[in-house]
């Protein structure tokens, strides 16, 4: 008998691993296929795009790219919900999942194939799953092909010499903001996981589960290191709290990671993607730079949505203000009222909304 649904995945994707997460802490009866060699014409059935996850229902309909399959999800089996009932937490969670997904997500990339024990790692456990447990005779040479790959593409999330004091000053930032605010609750607003716990629980395990980000994570953030564990079957342990509640631990975490990395460096690449130039911004830790990132750049239109539709909320105003935060999500001011000019191309750059890998 087919399972509802067959998730297409690895566990060394955090996005496959979120959407597990969501999966099971759901209840929503599922089959987890981890993309390998011998399941490759399967999973092309089904890809619009060769990149991991993909969702398939019992009627072979697909969906990719975990934040649509998670507010899709979240539509058809409301509960136990991922979404606070208030609408300021719903806005907070929102803005933590992008934050996850698109930032925190350089940091995981960036240890995993920078220093040879984790590249080492990675490319054994990558192959295992490939492999999907076959033999072959030379193995040594397919792991240093995948390494050697890997290592290649660095450079699509910014990591480089000059950048990886920004991506690990925020790391380390992310574990000691974190542990104070998971020192007296079990998820990030409090007794019951949100979508950001998925999305961020997604990118600290892998994190967890590599040597020297994982070394890091055991000696300064074991309570981290145990909410991510938590998440892996994580249940209802109680309500999710208020914004005042949280405020005095969650507002740190807003000022110096969401507003002082995440936020300035997501309005640098949508100015860079819109200018055809390369992304360059001041961070803590230095200067950081890259080619931009076109669906980042769409993600961040959509934060600024979410933040517009919240906007009469006076609670939520006062703590964005406060720490930083409203100074990037304001909606940019529209153009000055000019006479139209004849025969004017009113053509414009498509984002494209690429699945995450």
């Amino acid at each position: 008998m087919v399972a509802p649904y067959r998730l297409y995945g690895a566990d060394l994707s955090p996005y496959s691993v979120k959407v597990r997460q969501i999966l099971r802490f759901k209840g929503i009866e599922h089959e987890w296929l981890p993309r390998s060699q011998a399941r490759q014409a399967e999973f092309a059935r089904f890809a619009k795009l060769p990149l991991i996850p993909v969702l398939v229902g019992a009627d072979d309909y697909s969906l990719q790219d975990s934040t649509p399959i998670a507010e899709t999800l979240e539509r058809r089996y409301p509960e136990p919900s991922i979404t606070p009932d208030d609408p300021a937490l719903a806005f907070l969670s929102a803005m933590l999942e992008d934050y996850g997904d698109e930032w925190v997500n350089k940091a995981m990339f960036h240890y995993r194939w920078t220093y040879p024990a984790d590249q080492e790692s990675a490319a054994r456990r990558l192959v295992d799953t490939m492999l999907d447990g076959a033999s072959v005779p030379d193995r040594a040479d397919v792991e240093a092909s995948v390494r050697s790959r890997m290592v290649e593409r660095l450079h699509f999330v910014g990591s480089s010499a000059e950048t990886a004091p920004v991506i690990e000053a925020s790391y380390e930032r992310l574990l000691r903001l974190l542990e104070t605010h998971l020192a007296s609750r079990n998820f990030i607003f409090g007794g019951r996981p949100a979508l950001a716990d998925f999305s961020l629980a997604g990118q600290l395990g892998q994190l967890a589960s590599d040597p020297t980000p994982g070394a890091l994570m055991a000696s300064r953030a074991p309570k981290v290191a145990a909410w991510v564990k938590r998440m892996e079957h994580a249940t209802v342990e109680g309500p999710f709290e208020t914004l005042e509640a949280l405020a005095p631990t969650l507002g740190p975490l807003l000022r110096e990671e969401i507003a002082g990395a995440y936020l300035p460096w997501m309005a640098a690449n949508a100015a860079a993607a819109a200018e055809g130039a390369d992304v360059a911004v001041d961070l803590p830790g230095g200067r950081f730079t890259q080619k931009p990132q076109k669906y980042a750049a769409r993600a961040f239109t959509e934060v600024r949505g979410r933040r517009a539709m919240v906007a009469s909320d006076g609670r939520l105003a006062a703590l964005l203000s406060e720490t930083g935060c409203d100074r990037w999500l304001e909606p940019p001011a529209p153009p000055a009222a000019t006479a139209p000019e004849p025969a004017a191309d009113a053509s414009g750059d498509v984002l494209d909304k690429s699945a995450d890998a």
